[in-house]
């Protein structure tokens, strides 16, 4: 059946003549790739201002966000590592940094993100990670630890829960590996200074970090999908209308958030799989929007 589909998937190859995963979408069953289980919420007004001047204040709103993983799974089969594009029927597309500034409200010029350990001791006046973690957000977090930080008022609760927070948005919305709710403690230092959060370019390291686990995600083997997915499904939704889920048309900014209230049901997720891979094939170069972000609607 998925050979009916496809037809032309014995073309693909990689550049170094390795077989490209979507050739082997009629030898074996449809596989759904799972994107992060996020049970965040949306931040309480008290912190908002800080995540204003971190640059953060449009993605505290799409926390909420549902991912489609049949979707981002079709999408998936069609990334090619080599050019960081989607081989397409009509042509290659990819995400760019202008999209990641008009969905993600993410600045794309400042200094560079890091999130490198290494040599921590020597770096920190020898605190240990647990000891530099107590400080900062006033706890050491344990595995079986699923309470949410409390949301008091008091200044020094309030600028831990900060903190917490924003340490969420990092490590699990813009930079989520595929693991399914931890956050990598690579982010930890970035908490220290408040005031160095709105002079990074976060928009250009979400966008390296989703292109990296794309190409992870292709390996056949691969069961879950890291990466910015809000990033990737929105912009998919916003150049390709037929993908566009019927009624949320309502026009806001940033475009991300326009989909947070789409609820779908990822149970049924290989039908939907099957239909997005027919979709994605049959689709014209008529039906792609080329040049989402010139128009006035937005």
């Amino acid at each position: 059946m998925e050979q009916q589909l496809l037809g032309y998937e014995h073309t693909l190859y990689r550049l170094d003549q390795a077989e490209h995963i979507v050739e082997k979408l009629d030898r074996v069953a449809p596989q759904i790739l799972r994107t992060r289980r996020n049970s965040m919420k949306r931040p309480v007004e008290e912190i908002m201002p800080d995540l204003r001047r971190a640059g953060f204040e449009h993605v505290a709103y799409i926390v909420e966000f549902k991912h489609d993983w049949s979707l981002a799974s079709a999408l998936i089969k069609r990334w090619r590592p080599e050019s960081h594009t989607f081989h397409l029927p009509w042509r290659e597309m990819t995400i760019t940094l202008q999209g990641v500034t008009y969905q993600l409200g993410l600045t794309i010029d400042g200094d560079p993100v890091g999130g490198c350990i290494d040599g921590w001791k020597q770096h920190h006046d020898g605190w240990s990670i647990e000891n530099f973690f107590q400080q900062l957000l006033g706890a050491i977090p344990d595995l079986e630890d699923k309470q949410e930080l409390e949301q008091d008022v008091i200044e020094e609760r309030l600028l831990r829960y900060r903190r917490g927070y924003i340490m969420q948005v990092i490590g699990g919305i813009l930079f989520p590996n595929a693991s399914d709710s931890r956050v990598h403690i690579r982010w930890l230092p970035l908490l220290e200074d408040h005031d160095r959060y709105g002079r990074l370019s976060w928009g250009l390291a979400v966008l390296a970090w989703l292109y990296c686990q794309m190409c992870r995600a292709m390996k056949h083997s691969q069961r879950n999908l890291g990466g910015c997915i809000s990033l990737l499904l929105s912009w998919a939704y916003l150049h390709i209308p037929l993908l566009w889920p019927v009624g949320f048309d309502t026009r806001r900014f940033l475009l991300v958030e326009r989909w947070v209230e789409y609820r779908l049901d990822n149970a049924k997720g290989e039908h939907r799989l099957r239909h997005y891979r027919r979709m994605l094939n049959g689709i014209g170069i008529l039906n792609v929007d080329w040049t989402p972000y010139a128009g006035l609607h937005l």
